[in-house]
């Protein structure tokens, strides 16, 4: 486990970047690793398929933490098709420890030691699940066909 929890992560953990939850939101999502009971719950305003605002906390491990705090420096701006093959790309570096990023996503790879560490999946897998349920229920409630459409 010494190598999960290097310097570099730990640095991460004191960086989660937007940490108020907005007053306003397209969205609200609220996840739980079921192993090892790190939450993120989190808001975002959603316009054209792209994040506009986004606010979260996270009651997680180092690794939650620092997997929220790389991610996080990223998603003003994120829209659902770079989100979905980032997100793709680490689902693969869990699974094997192989890690292929661009350049702006390079970060993600200090996690690549936990593909060794199947309890520890959950807990980094968090902010990917927030992300995917922020852009769905965004989707939803902006679509003209959705029922909770936020005017």
């Amino acid at each position: 486990m010494t190598e999960l929890y290097n310097t570099d992560i730990l640095r991460w953990t004191t960086r989660i970047p937007h940490t108020e939850r907005l007053v306003v939101a397209d969205a609200t999502v609220v996840k739980t690793s079921r192993i090892c009971g790190s939450r993120i719950s989190a808001d975002a305003r959603v316009s054209g398929g792209v994040i506009k605002e986004f606010g979260q906390e996270v009651k997680a491990c180092a690794l939650g933490q620092a997997a929220a705090a790389i991610v996080g420096q990223h998603v003003i701006g994120l829209d659902e098709d770079e989100f979905s093959d980032i997100a793709e790309r680490f689902r693969h570096m869990v699974k094997t420890g192989e890690a292929t990023f661009p350049e702006k996503w390079s970060d993600l790879a200090l996690l690549a030691p936990v593909w060794e560490h199947p309890g520890r999946h959950g807990s980094v897998m968090l902010p990917f699940e927030v992300l995917e349920g922020l852009f769905a229920e965004a989707d939803h409630n902006l679509s003209p066909a959705g029922t909770n459409k936020i005017e």
